[in-house]
């Protein structure tokens, strides 16, 4: 749920800022009204694009946009033990003035902070190095990690989890499992391919380690959503 937020004039003048691009910029501005009271929030990136861009295209992905903030200090990134990506705006709370303050949910799960993004020497792909070599050269590298090394990202062993990688696919019976899981899909086309490609897109970027059941429940929820979405647009 959207909230009421202000922004001060500093914000225009802030030199780590300027250094952004215009999405990056639009997308700290929008993650304001998406988080908390407390500035926590969700950030699997297919529901901050949902929340923040529902009607616009950007000129990169949120898992890339989201970098850039992490990068300049705007926020930082924490991971549950289920494995669910959560971040936080680091001065919300310093520039925010709430009435009737709501204490964050998201604060008192089980955090563990970790680094988000392709790597910190990396610029976002597309600015300094083209577009698609820089995301081919990402999945491949990750690629890799994820069939080779899988690592659980609390005990830094190796472990079932791994990262998403351009192959993945929900193994045989995925619909009736999401059904146990709550999540409502069509019985003769659980999903499409392009629904699957953009799903891996997505995380890619995100150097996450799930298990194969998390990256299924996560998937089937995003189905869910689009449908839910798609429904009330008709």
């Amino acid at each position: 749920m959207a909230r009421i937020r202000t922004i001060k004039p500093e914000f225009w003048t802030d030199e780590d800022m300027s250094n952004l691009s215009e999405a990056a910029c639009l997308l700290a501005i929008g993650l304001m009204n998406y988080a908390d009271d407390e500035g926590y929030f969700n950030a699997n990136p297919l529901l901050v694009k949902a929340a923040i861009f529902p009607i616009r295209e950007t000129s990169g992905t949120v898992p890339v946009l989201m970098q850039e903030l992490s990068n300049c200090g705007y926020i930082e990134h924490f991971l549950s033990r289920d494995g669910k990506h959560y971040a936080r705006i680091v001065n919300f709370t310093k520039h925010q003035v709430i009435n009737k303050k709501k204490d964050s949910k998201i604060k008192v799960l089980e955090l563990v902070p970790y680094t988000y993004g392709i790597g910190h020497s990396q610029v976002p792909p597309g600015r300094d190095q083209g577009k698609d070599q820089g995301r081919d050269q990402g999945k491949e590298e990750r690629a890799h990690i994820a069939r080779d090394q899988p690592v659980d990202n609390f005990s830094g062993k190796k472990s079932d989890h791994f990262l998403m990688f351009p192959d993945w696919k929900p193994k045989p019976g995925f619909r009736d499992r999401a059904l146990s899981w709550g999540c409502v899909l069509d019985e003769k086309v659980p999903y499409t391919e392009p629904q699957l490609r953009q799903f891996c897109d997505y995380w890619m970027p995100e150097e996450t380690c799930r298990t194969q059941e998390q990256w299924e429940m996560t998937f089937a929820k995003s189905l869910e959503h689009q449908a839910i979405k798609k429904f009330n647009e008709i």
